[in-house]
């Protein structure tokens, strides 16, 4: 067996270890279903009405009318995304307590410009803080077993991973997409962390250790966010491009660096470096796995939009670590390389 089959059999196994957690939480969370969407125009390329909308739209309608002075209408919209977010929450983690209090700091913020409301305004951040610890103390206990949170507690990055989380449960999980790429994602997440937790825990001295090598996954996380923020008017494609994001500069910060000292190893030893040319296969398979992404996001597909878009982080990390490694191979560890 050559070296280059034997190389692709190893690809082979990484990825189905990749997709199983993935495609077992699909097929155990069917019950998460969305309404189908209709044949047409797919929903990532339209925008929903209003009949379909949910919490994060209601929200993001009300801080539309609260910065255009309609202060009505956006208390109007903030209780529905109130509303929404306490009844539509299948999960019992807290976030359904946290997006509240978000909500009634808004109602509070928009009855302190609205002014003659100040027992309104007092009400609604009282409230806030109510739902907010509530919310917090069901996370807590959610969150047990995650290394991010177990590394970064009493941390200054602590703030950073409530933001990162909101994000998450404010945001991503509106979507359609993004509420089937969660589970396949926490599946293979946990799959690991509550290991890595316990070790933590039973050893603190690692914690500063791994308090850097998080800290850059916070700052895509958060890099995303600003992304979503731009396509918000439509959340299926807000949060494709979120994701797109968040792999290319994970690919570029946490794989690039040890593939790149491969890359020089092997020009060392008389590799004469790579065509660009030779991604042009993975640059298909990606435009693919965007396709089936789109198709199961338009007919509601839940194990196919689950496995094509965890499947769609994997080819957008290896197309754009490898075009960069590729694009330099010529140029790295060979003293002739340029006249190579």
């Amino acid at each position: 067996m050559t070296h280059r089959k034997s190389g692709h059999i190893l690809l082979l196994i990484c990825l189905l270890f990749i997709v199983m957690p993935p495609l077992q939480a699909a097929s155990m969370d069917a019950s998460l279903s969305a309404p189908i969407i209709g044949v047409g125009l797919p929903n990532l390329l339209q925008e929903k009405p209003k009949t379909q909308w949910g919490y994060y739209d209601f929200k993001i309608e009300g801080k539309r009318a609260l910065e255009n002075g309609n202060y009505e209408d956006a208390i109007t919209n903030f209780n529905a995304a109130q509303m929404s977010a306490m009844t539509s929450s299948e999960r019992d983690d807290g976030s359904a307590e946290l997006a509240v209090a978000s909500i009634e700091k808004l109602k509070g913020d928009t009855y302190a410009k609205w002014g003659g409301h100040e027992a309104e305004k007092q009400e609604a951040y009282t409230n806030a803080a109510k739902w907010e610890a509530k919310g917090q103390e069901k996370g807590s206990i959610q969150d047990y077993g995650c290394l991010i949170v177990t590394a970064t507690f009493g941390s200054p990055l602590a703030s950073e991973v409530q933001l990162v989380r909101s994000f998450r449960d404010d945001s991503i999980v509106k979507s359609y997409t993004g509420s089937r790429f969660m589970p396949g994602f926490n599946a293979w997440y946990y799959s690991f962390s509550p290991q890595v937790s316990t070790y933590i825990n039973e050893h603190p001295v690692t914690k500063p250790v791994m308090r850097v090598l998080i800290t850059p996954i916070l700052q895509i996380v958060l890099i995303a966010q600003v992304m979503y923020s731009f396509l918000s008017f439509n959340p299926e494609l807000a949060t494709i491009a979120a994701i797109i994001v968040g792999s290319t500069l994970f690919g570029l910060i946490y794989v690039f660096p040890t593939a790149l000292a491969g890359v020089w190893i092997a020009r060392l030893r008389g590799w004469d470096g790579g065509n660009i040319r030779r991604i042009l296969p993975v640059a298909g398979v990606w435009g693919v796995l965007l396709l089936l992404i789109v198709t199961g996001s338009a007919f509601s597909l839940d194990l196919l939009t689950t496995v094509a878009s965890g499947l769609f982080v994997v080819a957008t990390i290896i197309l754009t670590t490898g075009a960069l490694l590729l694009s330099l191979s010529r140029y790295v560890g060979r003293k002739d390389a340029v006249s190579a």
